[in-house]
């Protein structure tokens, strides 16, 4: 045993020198390509970029990674940005995506390459269409699942003789095609070839701020029948007229969710048996939803109501929604625009169990009336469970001593959770709370924040909850002093902190 030991450690570095030179020897091509692959997912693209510059080999290999990724970041850094001429950073840009590429289109691996996801998110116009076209064509000739192409321009960078790049269709509807089940699209033109047959297996769209006629985009939603997800932010429409309607008749059966965002238009009318999810805003003066006996989520957002006082935004979601169905109801509204006594002979929300409104709050209102709106949709929710009311009060609030009192209302019978953020002593805040706490007979648990957590934005997406635990950065003692939020966590611990309330109220 001890003569075998002996040998072998005599022999350990003759074969550790055998074993460097069987590494070294190895060759990248002759690991299994399903190995390559599974290490280089594990890559981001710039990491892959970086690890290019070690062999030939690697840059050669590394257009295997599943997700190529081209965006400012992935070629820049952050501190050159401005600091660069446009057309030469545009131009540096296009070669630094073209050298990634460029093995693919030279060998016959171009055909064999498979990729999940193919992006390109970077200010070009449409002076740049031969590039773009050839990174369109490769991306479909990797079969693609998931394309996106944001050619947005820097608001530094704009100018009005900024030509959209206007989208090859026809390269999007061959066989190849038949991958894509995801496009996202951002400052393009579309323009529909008499030969476009559809995307044949696509189940998501994303267009925003893209030029295109009402008839085209008619059209493309008609080819795509997989279709489940549309989003439309900023539609711009060639003829600029909102006079235009979207009208589709026919069934778009497979679609479950639809987002129209600032769409210029005068009404949608779709025919969706399948829809789920809607959110909307009030850019549109008519929405018609044919069939959508399965929608349970709303999200209704409030823009143009803060130019111009047109009508009470509640109405308007009383108004376009199918109330009976909808169980989970998300709104973004302005004080002095959206909180006028509703009609109250609409239709219940009689399915609804959840309510969340951000509410931005400018301006002083003289009396209490603009509660009767809130309080006026509780009472049309007659089995709400949940209730979110998240206030932005834009500037210091101060009001006069008065006497505190709930407004009046009927009871809420099933309302058994509430969440108030941005608490104030704005007029008719405190008195909304006590209606609340007075008048929903079975709740279990309310709470008073005057910490403001919803962001100043007005989209959707900025939309703050509770429930879906949204990311939020506290304020720094010093904010909340500057702020009155101090002042408002005494005010409600005045005027909301009795002794009847003590088991089912905490104050933030």
């Amino acid at each position: 045993m001890h003569q075998f030991t002996l040998m072998d450690k005599q022999s350990s570095p003759e074969r550790s020198a055998k074993d460097k030179n069987d590494l070294s020897s190895m060759e990248l091509q002759l690991l299994p390509p399903g190995v390559l692959q599974d290490i280089l997912s594990r890559l981001s693209i710039k990491e892959i970029l970086r690890m290019t510059v070690l062999s030939r080999e690697w840059r050669r290999k590394g257009i295997c990674h599943p997700d190529l990724v081209f965006t400012e970041g992935t070629f820049f850094c952050s501190n050159t940005t401005m600091n660069t001429h446009r057309a030469s950073r545009n131009a540096e840009f296009i070669t630094e995506v073209d050298n990634v590429l460029r093995p693919l289109w030279s060998t016959p691996t171009t055909t064999t390459t498979m990729l999940d996801k193919f992006v390109v998110r970077f200010s070009l116009g449409r002076k740049y269409k031969n590039h773009i076209d050839r990174w369109i064509s490769f991306s479909t000739a990797s079969k693609a699942k998931h394309i996106a192409l944001d050619l947005r321009p820097e608001p530094a960078w704009f100018a009005p003789g900024y030509g959209k790049y206007i989208v090859p269709l026809c390269n999007l509807s061959g066989p190849n095609c038949s991958c894509v089940k995801s496009l996202d699209l951002g400052y393009v033109c579309l323009k529909l070839p008499r030969s476009f047959n559809g995307i044949t297996n696509l189940k998501k769209l994303t267009l925003h701020m893209v030029s295109i006629s009402v008839n085209d985009l008619r059209c493309l939603l008609l080819s795509c029948a997989l279709l489940e997800s549309l989003n439309i932010e900023s539609l711009l429409s060639p003829r600029r007229s909102s006079l235009e309607s979207l009208c589709i008749r026919q069934e778009l059966r497979r679609l479950q969710y639809l987002l129209m965002h600032r769409c210029d238009l005068h009404m949608i009318d779709l025919n969706a048996p399948n829809l789920i999810k809607f959110e909307f805003d009030d850019y549109m003066n008519k929405v018609v939803l044919r069939g959508s006996l399965k929608l349970s989520e709303a999200t209704f957002a409030s823009y143009r109501r803060y130019l111009t006082v047109v009508h009470d935004a509640l109405d308007c979601v009383l108004n376009e929604l199918p109330t009976a169905l909808v169980q989970r109801l998300f709104l973004q509204l302005a004080l002095e625009t959206s909180v006028r006594s509703s009609s109250k002979t609409q239709t219940s929300f009689i399915n609804l169990t959840y309510l969340n409104i951000n509410l931005h709050i400018s301006g002083y209102p003289p009396d209490i009336s603009w509660v009767m709106g809130f309080v006026n949709l509780l009472e049309l929710s007659p089995f709400l469970e949940e209730l979110e009311l998240h206030m932005h009060p834009h500037g210091y609030i101060q009001t006069d001593p008065r006497i505190m009192a709930a407004v009046q209302g009927r009871p809420l019978r099933h309302l058994r959770s509430v969440y108030m953020t941005g608490f104030c002593s704005l007029l008719g805040v405190a008195e909304l709370a006590l209606y609340i706490l007075g008048n929903a007979t079975v709740l279990e648990r309310m709470v008073v924040d005057s910490v403001v957590r919803m962001s100043y934005g007005h989209t959707t997406d900025q939309l703050y909850s509770v429930c879906r635990a949204n990311e939020f950065v506290p304020p720094s003692p010093e904010d909340q002093e500057m702020f009155g939020m101090n002042r408002a966590r005494e005010y409600a611990k005045e005027h909301l902190g009795r002794e009847e309330f003590s088991r089912i109220l905490t104050i933030l």
